[in-house]
């Protein structure tokens, strides 16, 4: 008997399902099957007994793209069984970018290494600018010199990705690995030869070659600068602006004043990535969110206490460029990785609007080795260029006559110890802050300062009365609400679109 039968259907060039009869012998019109639908079942029907999965995870879930070689590796059972495929060659990765709980576990480490670092920061500032022995009370000079040995620190940390590329390799996290050539990359992040601690710290200094992004130490391009001008300036203005207003609230007792300066951060930012982004919150998140700032508005309030208009001015302006930046900085991370793509190729399986909402589309190989050069890219421009914006700052501000004039203990190591303890909490703040504005969205990213403000007015804001005490639990109640909404959006969007992140 000759007849016309389906083909098992398959995914054509544009990611559709298609069906294609074809001419065949002795194969019956009639469809064995358990269900009695008329229609052909799908693929991840017919996959859920006895295959495999495919686990296509979204570029927003990782902190960095992995190789083409690596997606072969996170499809199947490895990535469906959670947290006991860590134990495997690259089971960390799997686990933290292919499964729900690893995404969890992964983006809860990000908060509380950004938040604990951030607190790290503005207890070290304060120290140096009027509670220690050596007061320097100078905050453009002290910006300018920490933002300078964080940007070494960098560079430094890029060639160490270098030197351990195997490790991370084993370990699932190859797209950490720092480029080493401004040319294309191989699997490792090395044009060729095998990868050792001493040509990788080598090639830190020479030119054309190593660096951050594998341009050189002075790596410059003029359309890649023009594309990360945006963020070097509001990265810039939002570093200088919050020195500023912290160094001028010059005791313990007005801290809850600091903040209170900055308590329109949360609403700024709901508004900007509304507009900007074209994205739609919900009703959950900004109750959630309102709730939370409006009772550390609640802590924040203390009558009677006298401050400068100057703290207030640069506090409350502050408050623009911190909400800005987490979105220039994502902006230009996007812009840079596309323009990396070569012409032809695609970032993505599927292209939607980047920036109508905070679910990011479907990752595809091609576009691995450019996401984690751009990432590096826009590392290195912000920093060197913010970094170029700052110098003639300090030396129009006239601090470096005074420091010549009145500073007597430059030379006492333990004040640069302090310069590199404040210098170590900005660069572990400004790498990974990428990472995580990437795995949520840039609200997410400023609502982390929310709850350590409220930590910091228990441990730092001195004597609290009881309307604060109220205002703070209330707001870390709101913090945990917040948290679980972002996380219900994410499970629902994860397991809506088959992303792999539901098991």
């Amino acid at each position: 008997m000759r007849g016309v039968s389906p083909r098992p259907h398959r995914r054509g060039s544009s990611g559709d399902l298609t069906l294609t009869p074809t001419t065949s012998r002795s194969i019956p019109l009639i469809d064995i099957s358990r269900s009695p639908s008329p229609y052909p079942r799908s693929r991840s029907a017919a996959q859920s007994e006895d295959e495999d999965e495919d686990v296509d995870v979204p570029i927003s879930l990782r902190p960095l793209i992995r190789d083409a070689d690596d997606v072969s590796e996170r499809r199947g059972v490895a990535a469906r069984r959670g947290w006991k495929s860590i134990w495997r060659e690259g089971g960390l990765g799997r686990f933290l970018f292919g499964t729900w709980m690893g995404y969890q576990v992964y983006v809860s480490l990000l908060v509380i290494w950004i938040g604990g670092c951030g607190f790290g920061l503005l207890l070290t500032n304060r120290f140096i600018w009027w509670t220690g022995v050596y007061k320097f009370p100078y905050p453009l000079t002290t910006t300018w010199i920490q933002l300078g040995i964080a940007h070494v620190l960098l560079m430094a940390w890029s060639s160490l990705t270098r030197a351990i590329a195997r490790p991370l390799q084993i370990l699932g996290m190859k797209g950490l690995v720092a480029p080493s050539t401004p040319g294309p990359m191989s699997s490792s992040g090395y044009r060729t030869g095998k990868p050792s601690l001493a040509t990788a710290f080598k090639a830190l200094f020479k030119p054309g070659i190593g660096g951050i992004a594998g341009g050189g130490v002075l790596e410059f391009d003029r359309k890649t600068a023009l594309l990360a001008l945006p963020p070097a300036i509001v990265f810039m203005g939002m570093t200088v602006l919050s020195n500023l207003s912290f160094a001028y609230y010059n005791s313990y007792a007005v801290l809850p004043l600091y903040t209170l300066s900055r308590i329109g951060t949360i609403p700024l930012s709901l508004t900007l990535t509304a507009f900007l982004t074209r994205t739609s919150h919900s009703v959950s998140t900004l109750s959630s969110a309102l709730t939370a700032t409006l009772n550390l508005l609640l802590a924040s309030i203390r009558p009677g206490v006298r401050v400068t208009w100057e703290g207030v001015v640069t506090g409350v302006f502050s408050t623009i460029f911190v909400s800005l930046f987490p979105i220039m900085l994502l902006r230009t991370y996007r812009s840079l990785a596309t323009s990396l793509i070569p012409q032809g190729d695609l970032l993505t399986s599927f292209q939607p609007d980047l920036y109508a909402s905070d679910a990011l589309p479907y990752s595809d190989p091609s576009g691995t080795r450019e996401e984690t050069r751009a990432y590096y890219l826009t590392l290195h421009y912000t920093s060197m260029l913010s970094l170029c914006f700052l110098t003639p700052l300090v030396l129009l501000s006239g601090e470096l006559s005074k420091i010549y004039h009145n500073c007597y203990f430059l030379d006492v190591p333990f004040f640069w110890f302090e310069m590199l303890c404040a210098s170590v909490a900005s660069f572990t703040i400004f790498a990974p802050f990428l990472l995580l504005v990437k795995a949520t969205s840039p609200l997410a990213a400023t609502f982390v300062s929310v709850p350590r403000d409220a930590f910091q007015l228990v441990i730092l804001g001195g004597k609290m009365p009881v309307h604060a005490w109220v205002g703070v639990a209330l707001c870390w109640m709101g913090t945990l609400w917040f948290a679980g909404v972002r996380r219900a959006e994410g499970r629902r969007w994860a397991v809506g679109t088959g992303a792999g992140l539901g098991r």
